[in-house]
Formats: structure tokens, sequence, C-alpha cells
């Protein structure tokens, strides 16, 4: 059994499992999921939520039997002697419990590390795992579990099928906790808007009759602040709509301009196109001690965030 542990946005759970995947089909065995964080971290921003069910995944949750049998647990003096008396008294689920040590693995580097595939079965993933080198092995197995499991709604559908008829480019503006978090603002950083100016003269060399589709979870300041030239539409959401809508709706479009946002990248991959241009900013982060150089991957286009 592999258990990966889930946090963040949906863009984060995404990496999170594709990572747990990989291993589990390298090592033959079950993937599991440990969603505590969602129950444990309410302060978090409202998008941080369990939403990987929008997807055909195999969704198996661990217990926190399994959690703490494969995580191990830290054990007090006292606690230790709990699990000797345990055993006397032939409570043997307990004691098995209490006592197995367990293989919790977080990764040495934000980097791909080849190390990583080295994790027996029965390990706990507890990392970010933003690399499509860890889950490079199971690529096209992924694709099928990434795959929507809810069909659109009217509005979503309509442009959809616009998007599809093309040319079409999309641009993914990332502001919110980006913006407001002093910690995110000063370590990740909201992309400027030179980047996306740049952007878009790469993506109409593309494609000059494209047709931009703006996305944004502050869409009205986007479009208050940007103004492209040619054909574009800012897309606003209307209810229903969730978040995997704009994913569905990205990942349509012919090209993309991500933001430093995972949400946005995994627009941009799961597009199956050998010819899409897909650019990504760089840096990744802004101030951040993480080496996020192995997120973008080589076959995108990277552009200074600010130049």
């Amino acid at each position: 059994m592999i258990i990966t542990w889930l946090s963040g946005g949906l863009g984060n759970q995404m990496f999170q499992y594709a990572a747990g995947l990989a291993l589990a089909a390298h090592r033959r065995t079950v993937l599991k999921l440990d969603v505590g964080w969602f129950r444990e971290d309410p302060a978090h921003a409202a998008h941080n939520r369990y939403a990987l069910s929008s997807f055909n995944i195999t969704e198996q949750f661990a217990t926190q039997e399994e959690i703490d049998r494969v995580r191990g647990v830290q054990l007090t003096r006292t606690e230790r002697w709990s699990v000797v008396l345990a055993r006397a008294l032939r409570f043997y689920r307990y004691a098995h419990r209490r006592a197995v040590p367990g293989n919790w693995h977080q990764p040495p580097t934000f980097r791909f590390y080849p190390e990583f595939f080295h994790q027996p079965d029965n390990t706990y993933l507890n990392g970010m795992f933003q690399s499509e080198r860890f889950s490079a092995p199971v690529a096209e197995l992924l694709r099928m579990h990434f795959s929507l499991r809810y069909p659109p709604s009217t509005e979503v559908a309509a442009l959809a099928e616009r998007i599809r008829r093309g040319p079409s480019a999309a641009l993914h503006f990332r502001r919110g906790d980006y913006a407001r978090d002093a910690t995110f603002k000063a370590q990740i950083g909201v992309v400027g808007h030179n980047y996306y100016h740049h952007a878009v003269q790469l993506l109409r060399e593309r494609s000059p009759d494209a047709t931009l589709y703006i996305f944004s979870d502050d869409i009205e300041t986007i479009a208050r602040e940007f103004s492209p030239a040619g054909p574009h539409v800012f897309v606003r959401s209307v209810e229903p709509w969730q978040p995997w809508d704009n994913i569905r709706l990205m990942s349509l479009c012919d090209h993309i301009a991500i933001a430093n946002s995972t949400f946005s990248w995994w627009a941009a991959w799961l597009n199956p196109s050998p010819t899409k241009l897909v650019i990504a900013p760089d840096p990744w982060f802004d101030q951040s001690q993480y080496d996020a150089s192995d997120v973008v991957p080589a076959r995108w286009v990277r552009l200074p965030r600010e130049g």
C-alpha cells in the first residue's frame, strides 16, 4: 500500500496523486489517500478543499489505522510501555498498530530525484512532487484518471464548443491568495503584466487569428487592468460552475500561457496536442527557498515573469 498525503488546491492535489500513483504502479500495489489535512486546516483559502472526486481516479481513502501503521507513530515512553503491556494482555491489534516503525517519506529536494522510486511498498508520501518526472512512467494512465467524471453544465458546454471551433489560446492569471497572503506574496508572487503581453505576442505569432480566452480567480480586476490586442474573451463563471470547469476549458485551447500555478499547469499538461505552445513564467517562485527549476517541462517555453 502507498498512502499519499493531500493538501492545498486542486493542482497541488493532482501532483500528489500523480506521484502516489506512479510509486504504487512501480511497486504493484494499491494507492490510498490521506485527506486529513482538509479537516485539520480550515483556516486555509476556500479553494483548498478536497476536489479529486471530480476526476475518474481510483478513489480509496486510508483509514487512520492504516495511516498510523504505514507512516509510523512517534511514541512517548509511557506509550512504549503500553505496547509491552498490550502484548502481555494479548491486545495484539493495539500493540501492532503502535509498534510498527513505518516509512514516512518526505522529499529531500523540491526537484525530481530518482531515489523516489526506491521507496518500498507500505510508504507514506508527504510532499509536493511538482515535476512531471515523478509521474512520467504512468503518464497515459494518469490522463485516463484525470478525465473529468461529471458532464459540463449547459453554459460550460457551450463555451467548450466555441473553443473547439478555434483557433484558440488561453491565458491564466493567478491572483487570490498570492496577492492577499503576505507569505505567498513574498515567496511565490504575482506574475507581472509584462509577462502576459510578451506571451500574447508569441501566441499571436503561432496563431494570428486565435481568440484569447482569459481565466483568473479575480477576473474583474484583470478585465480592468489587461486589454490584449485582437479577439479575446474574459471567462466569467456562472452558476453552477466548478474549479475543474476552468481546467476543462483551458485544456481545450490550442495553446496556453499559464500562471505560476499548478492549476493552469495541469490544464496545459492535459492538452494532448503535440503541436501546442505552452508558455510559463520564469522563475516559478519569486523569493522561495525551493529550487523550482524542475516544475516547468523542458519542452515548454519560459518567459521572464517581469521582463
